[in-house]
């Protein structure tokens, strides 16, 4: 079989374009369409050189990976060693993932891989880095998120997992503090067993007389605030304010949060990994108390 220069080059040309665009894109860099091609045209040169000149040590690993290093700083303005080490990877693996596809194709299609297989391949293999790479972004952001949370009253506390939430702005009417809303069933071991299904009672029949729900929890100092959803208006929760309450998790803590408990009756998450949501402004409250543990190490 004959190929030509032109061919050979323009193929390589275009694999390398598609695979630093690729790359560019997943690691969020700002593409620049002219460095991109110039480090295309770097790599299909290379390519040419290694099969026309067919020097031996052309096809050296060290001069392999020299040649993709120098196409990858030509195709991004990135600073910093690990960062240099994370392009570098980052590239590799989507290389080696598109090779398995066009691998597989070769054998799906009897060994006729045309220029167009590839090109298809190459953006398969795009969609599905990029839905692989947004799971675990929004993997780690839901982690980064997550606390733990101990409620106590009297001499009773509960434990629970609890999720920020950022649109969570509900607050006390009365006091102004943020509501921290809480499952039902991850407070029961600190509510008494009437009061728990007292509170159950009101929230389905919520037109009830919640007058004797109220007096018969003076311990528990109970309250009924009023919210909008978006779905609907006038809604109404049950909340206390307990003796204590401590947040935990992400290397930060806070041993006094100053807010109230939303009870809700039914189950926050749907997957139960949290059975609380907290507000937003608790990472306001996390820094605070970072930058003054900072400043007591610096004095001490």
């Amino acid at each position: 079989m004959v190929y030509y220069i032109e061919y050979v080059f323009a193929e390589n040309f275009l694999i390398d374009f598609i695979l630093l665009f690729i790359t560019g894109k997943l690691i969020k860099s700002d593409i620049v369409y002219k460095r991109i091609i110039a480090a295309s045209f770097i790599g299909a040169v290379y390519v040419i050189l290694t099969v026309y000149v067919g020097r031996e040590f052309m096809t050296f690993f060290i001069v392999k990976f020299s040649v993709s290093v120098l196409m990858l700083m030509v195709s991004f303005d990135i600073k910093g060693i690990i960062a240099n080490i994370r392009v570098i990877l980052c590239f590799y693996i989507i290389s080696l993932i598109m090779v398995g596809i066009m691998t597989a194709l070769y054998y799906l299609i009897y060994d006729r891989l045309t220029v167009n297989a590839i090109v298809l391949s190459l953006f398969v293999g795009y969609a599905a880095l990029h839905f692989f790479f947004r799971e675990i972004k929004a993997r780690i952001d839901k982690n980064n998120y997550m606390r733990t949370v101990v409620i106590n009253v009297g001499s009773l506390s509960s434990t629970l997992k609890a999720f920020i939430d950022t649109g969570n702005e509900l607050s006390d009417p009365m006091t102004k503090k943020p509501v921290i809303v809480v499952n039902i069933e991850s407070l029961r071991n600190i509510l008494s067993e009437e009061l728990y299904c007292n509170i159950l009672r009101f929230y389905e029949n919520k037109d009830d007389n919640f007058e004797s729900l109220l007096s018969g929890s003076n311990n528990y100092n109970l309250r009924i605030i009023r919210y909008d959803t978006i779905s609907s208006k006038g809604e109404m929760m049950v909340v206390f304010t307990p003796d204590n309450i401590e947040v935990k998790g992400n290397g930060k803590s806070i041993s006094v949060v100053d807010a109230v408990i939303g009870i809700y009756p039914n189950k926050i998450s749907r997957k139960g990994d949290y059975d609380a949501l907290l507000f937003c402004k608790i990472l306001e409250w996390e820094m605070n108390v970072n930058e003054l543990s900072e400043v007591r190490q610096k004095i001490i």
